[in-house]
C-alpha cells in the first residue's frame, strides 16, 4: 500500500470491552501478539495512519491518541462512534484490541477498500468480521449518527454497506475471548512467560487485586523447602506466606526473607 493511500486512512481501535468471559481481566495487555508483544500494542502497530484507541489509557509507548468511551459499557459500536469524533480521513480502519492482527492483513483489507464502500475480513465460515474493516468514514458516520452506536450491532451495521470480502487464512487473525483461547495461543506460540498469565487468571477467579508477585523468589523458596524439609511442605509454606501477606501485602518480601532464613536453619548440622 503506497503512502498516498495510507494518508487517506486513519484508524480506530476499540479497547473498552468488559472482558466478562475472563473475569474482567484486561486481556488486551496480555503478551499474546504474534510477535510476542501485548495484543493491544501489536494491533496498534498494524494500523495505518493516526491511531485513536477508545477505552481507558494503558501504558503503551506508541504515538496514539486515547479516546474515552462516550457511553460506558455501550458496546463496540458506541466505541466506534466515540472514535469517529476524531477521524478526518476519507477512509477509517476499524479493529478491536483483543485479537491478533498481522500488519499485512490490515494492509490487505485497506487496499481492497479503496474506491469502494469498504472492505472487511472474511472468517473461515464466510462471515464478515465487523471489527476488522476499512470503510468510508462518511458512510459509517451516517449509519451511527442516530443511535450513537449504543447497543448497536457492528455486524448489522456493516451489512448495510457494500463491503468487499477479503479472505484470510485460518489462524491469520484470532479473537481472544476466553481462557481457552488464551491457553491455545500459549500452547501454539510456546510463550515462555505462562506463569504470570496463569496467576492473573487465578487472581480474577479469587477476586483479589493483582499485585506484583515476586515469582522467582517464591519459586526459589518453594524449591528450597521441597529439598530441605519435604516436598509436600512446599505448597503449604507458600500458602501460609499468602495468608500472612493478606494482612500486609507490602511486607511480602520481608515475609519471604524470614521463611528463607528458617529453611536455612532447618538444614541438619553435618558435624
Amino acid at each position: 500500500m503506497n503512502q498516498q493511500t495510507l494518508s487517506r486512512i486513519d484508524s480506530i481501535v476499540v479497547a473498552g470491552g468488559q472482558a466478562s468471559r475472563i473475569g474482567g481481566l484486561d486481556k488486551t495487555m496480555l503478551p499474546l501478539g504474534v510477535n510476542g508483544g501485548s495484543l493491544l500494542s501489536e494491533v496498534i502497530s498494524a494500523c495505518p495512519g493516526d491511531v485513536f484507541v477508545v477505552g481507558k489509557p494503558r501504558e503503551i509507548p506508541l504515538p496514539i491518541t486515547w479516546v474515552p468511551d462516550l457511553v460506558e459499557a455501550g458496546g463496540p459500536a458506541a466505541g466506534i462512534w466515540a472514535g469517529l469524533m476524531h477521524i478526518n480521513s476519507e477512509y477509517v480502519f476499524i479493529t478491536a484490541a483483543d485479537q491478533q492482527l498481522p500488519k499485512e492483513i490490515a494492509e490487505k483489507i485497506c487496499s481492497a477498500a479503496m474506491g469502494k464502500d469498504g472492505a472487511w475480513a472474511l472468517r473461515s465460515d464466510g462471515q464478515g468480521q465487523p471489527l476488522l474493516v476499512c470503510v468510508k468514514t462518511d458512510l459509517i458516520r451516517a449509519l451511527l449518527s442516530e443511535s450513537k452506536g449504543v447497543n448497536a450491532s457492528p455486524l448489522r451495521l456493516m451489512h448495510k454497506l457494500n463491503l468487499v470480502g477479503v479472505k484470510v487464512n485460518e489462524g491469520d487473525i484470532r479473537d481472544i475471548d476466553t481462557w481457552s483461547d488464551v491457553a491455545q495461543v500459549l500452547k501454539e506460540q510456546a510463550v515462555s512467560e505462562v506463569t504470570p498469565i496463569w496467576l492473573k487468571q487465578v487472581a480474577s477467579i479469587l477476586e483479589i487485586p493483582e499485585t506484583d508477585i515476586p515469582i522467582e523468589a517464591l519459586l526459589d523458596l518453594t524449591r528450597d523447602v521441597a529439598h530441605t524439609v519435604e516436598r509436600k511442605s512446599a505448597p503449604l509454606t507458600t500458602f501460609l506466606i499468602g495468608l500472612a501477606a493478606g494482612k500486609n501485602i507490602d511486607n511480602l518480601e520481608d515475609l519471604i526473607s524470614k521463611v528463607t532464613n528458617a529453611v536455612s536453619d532447618w538444614k541438619p548440622n553435618d558435624n
